[in-house]
């Protein structure tokens, strides 16, 4: 069990410095977001989806409050 974490530490040191790519996790050098110009835009087409969903889901809500409040008041 020792040699297998002394193995694990040493390539664990070997590595170099690098971070992932915000989109397909791919390693990138470090200090970059995203690994291409395509995961770029990927990743900024689905923060947009991601937007216009949290929306929707508001607006359904205070659509859904409005409503049972009214329904309250007609009772």
């Amino acid at each position: 069990m020792l040699k297998y974490v002394s193995a694990i530490r040493l390539f664990m040191t070997r590595l170099p410095e690098h971070s992932h790519c915000g989109y397909c996790g791919d390693p990138v050098p470090f200090g970059e977001e995203f690994c291409s110009e395509i995961c770029r835009e990927a990743h900024a087409a689905r923060e947009r989806k991601e937007k216009l969903r949290e929306y929707a889901f508001y607006i359904g809500a205070a659509a859904s409050v409005a409503i049972i409040a009214a329904v309250g008041l007609l009772i």
